[in-house]
């Protein structure tokens, strides 16, 4: 009988058709002793699923020196996630608890958790190819009294968005709006998190820039241009 595994992961950011499924992949938490939350995986498939976690720390998010480094010491575990491991029998779901542990923070931290399945038994007598398919949570720990401070700043002809605050925040659209009320997409979005910057090219001198911005909760934000 010849078997041949293989394992493909794939870390992304938004839930996809595969062996598994999640409730949420971004998880904000606060410094706090009480801060936690679940993330609910449940297994659609018709055969045992079996799951394991990674924890990596993000330092320097956003930044061009960003690096993702895993945790395995447990002296340096800040973010707990209960059940390390689990097995989720076919229609299954299973909650997994993370925990905060950091306190007092000045400025967010930032973590990615993986939930990872593995090769289990494949009875068959031909070739048995099996994906599997890791998906990976995004997860925030933020001061209990954290803000995001989104500023426009003039660049030469140019103009960048700056967060100044000490969390993140997404910015979903950017429109370009005129006094008419005519209002024009610009094609930039992204994570704005703490110190960092989005750049915007050919924004005209006039009218008004309309920013949508999502974190905790949603809002638009308005910057008058230079006439």
């Amino acid at each position: 009988m010849k078997k041949i595994f293989l394992a493909l992961l794939l870390a992304i950011s938004q839930p996809a058709l595969a062996a598994m499924s999640l409730d949420k992949v971004i998880l904000y938490l606060d410094d706090t002793p009480s801060a936690r939350d679940d993330v609910v995986i449940t297994n659609p498939d018709n055969e045992t699923l079996y799951l394991q976690t990674e924890i990596f720390r993000v330092d320097n998010p956003g930044q061009e020196n960003e690096q993702r480094v895993r945790v395995v010491n447990p002296d340096e575990f800040k973010l707990l996630v209960s059940p390390a491991k689990a097995v989720l029998a076919p229609g299954e779901r299973r909650r997994f608890r993370l925990m905060a542990l950091d306190r007092d923070l000045e400025e967010e931290k930032v973590y990615r958790v993986t939930f990872k399945p593995v090769v289990g038994k494949i009875k068959t007598e031909q070739t048995a190819l099996k994906i599997l398919v890791a998906y990976q949570a995004l997860v925030f720990v933020q001061p209990s009294d954290g803000q995001y401070k989104v500023e426009l700043v003039g660049e030469g002809d140019s103009y960048k968005l700056v967060n100044d605050g000490n969390i993140n925040i997404e910015v979903v659209e950017v429109r370009h709006c005129l006094d008419d009320g005519s209002c024009k997409k610009l094609n930039v979005s992204g994570r704005l998190y703490a110190g960092t910057h989005l750049s915007l090219e050919d924004v005209p001198k006039d009218g008004e820039l309309e920013v949508l911005l999502r974190g905790r909760k949603s809002e638009r934000v308005r910057f008058p241009l230079n006439s």
